[in-house]
C-alpha cells in the first residue's frame, strides 16, 4: 500500500467579517507597514459563492491552527464593541444573504412588484396575513396549470412620512402573467416591472432598495419605528454556500492587491476568466495587522431557467 499523505489541519473557520471590521481607508502608512509584517503560520482561504450570474469572493486570513490568545483577545474585543457596530455588521451580513438568495432563485423575466392596500390593515401582524393569503391564491392558480409554488421574497413595510400607509415589495418567479397576478392581489394597486439582471445591475438595486438604509427608513417610518417584516417561499429556496480554497492566494499576492488596488480588477478577471469584476471591499485588523478582501463579478454569460416556460415580458 502506498504511504498516507496526511493534510495540513487549517483554522478558518472563524467569524472573519466580525474580525476584520475596519476600513482599510481608515489605516495609516505605519499600520499598512506593521501589515506587511505578517503573523508566522498565517495563510489566506479564498471563498467563492456562486449565486445565479453573480460570483462573490472572500479573500481572508487562516492559521495553521486556532490561536487561543488571538479568540480569546477577539471574543473581548466583540464584548466590547457597540450596539451599533454589531448592527452594522448584521445588517451588511443581512444584505449579502438576501442578494444570494435573490441571484440564485431568479432569473431575468422574473417578476418585481409593488403592491399596496385600499383598505388600511390595522397591524403589520394584519398585512402580513393578507400577504400570506395572497400567495395561497397564487400557489391554487399555478397548482391548476401544473406549476410548481411560487418562489418568492418579500418586505412588508409602510411608507415614508406624509404617506403612511402599508405596503408589499415582492421578488416573485414568472410562472403566471403579469395579469393573472394582479388578478390575485384583489386587496388595492399593484405595479408589476420585469426583471433584467444586465440593466444596470436591476437585481443588485432592487436588493437594496429593499434592505434600506436602517437609519433613515426608522426617521422615515416613525409609526412602526423601522419595523418591517420580511417573508419569503418555503422549501423551494436556495442559500448559495461558499466553497473554500486554501492554497489560490498566497501572502504575496494577497498583500500585492491591497497595495496596488487599482490592478484589483485585473487580477481577479485573470484568475476568473468568465466574470467580470464589479466592486471590491478591504477591510483591515488593527489587532493582527491581516486583511479581509471582499469582490464581487459579473457572469459574462446570461444564466437561463431551464425547465420552465419562456420568460414573459
Amino acid at each position: 500500500m502506498g504511504e498516507v499523505v496526511m493534510k495540513k489541519k487549517v483554522f478558518d473557520d472563524y467569524d472573519y467579517e466580525s474580525f476584520y471590521n475596519q476600513s482599510f481607508h481608515e489605516q495609516t502608512g505605519e499600520l499598512l507597514n506593521d501589515g506587511v509584517k505578517s503573523l508566522r503560520g498565517v495563510a489566506y482561504t479564498t471563498a467563492t459563492i456562486k449565486a445565479g450570474n453573480q460570483l462573490e469572493v472572500e479573500i481572508y486570513p487562516s492559521f495553521k491552527k486556532e490561536i487561543p490568545e488571538m479568540m480569546r483577545r477577539f471574543k473581548q474585543k466583540k464584548s466590547r464593541e457597540s450596539s451599533e457596530q454589531q448592527k452594522n455588521l448584521n445588517d451588511r451580513n443581512a444584505k449579502k444573504k438576501l442578494i444570494r438568495l435573490v441571484h440564485e432563485n431568479f432569473y431575468t423575466g422574473d417578476y418585481w412588484c409593488t403592491l399596496t392596500f385600499k383598505e388600511e390593515p390595522q397591524d403589520l401582524e394584519t398585512a402580513e396575513k393578507l400577504s400570506k393569503n395572497f400567495f395561497r391564491r397564487i400557489n391554487r392558480v399555478r397548482k391548476k396549470k401544473g406549476l410548481e409554488n411560487a418562489k418568492y421574497v418579500y418586505v412588508i413595510e409602510e411608507g415614508t412620512t406624509g404617506t403612511e400607509r402599508f405596503h408589499l415589495h415582492l421578488i416573485m418567479d414568472n410562472g403566471l402573467t403579469k395579469e393573472e397576478v394582479e388578478s390575485k392581489w384583489k386587496l388595492g394597486s399593484s405595479t408589476i416591472r420585469t426583471l433584467n439582471y444586465y440593466k444596470e445591475e436591476n437585481f443588485i438595486g432592487i436588493c437594496k432598495y429593499m434592505m434600506k438604509d436602517e437609519e433613515t427608513y426608522k426617521r422615515t417610518a416613525s409609526r412602526l419605528k423601522g419595523k418591517r417584516r420580511w417573508g419569503s417561499s418555503k422549501g423551494n429556496l436556495v442559500l448559495p454556500k461558499p466553497s473554500k480554497n486554501r492554497t489560490k492566494m498566497s501572502k504575496r499576492k494577497v498583500m500585492d492587491m491591497v497595495l496596488n488596488q487599482d490592478s484589483i480588477g485585473e487580477k481577479l478577471e485573470q484568475d476568473y476568466p468568465m466574470y467580470q469584476f464589479k466592486e471590491v471591499e478591504i477591510r483591515y485588523s488593527d489587532w493582527n495587522g491581516l486583511f479581509y478582501i471582499y469582490a464581487r463579478m459579473q457572469s459574462k454569460k446570461l444564466r437561463r431557467r431551464v425547465s420552465e416556460r419562456t420568460s414573459r415580458t
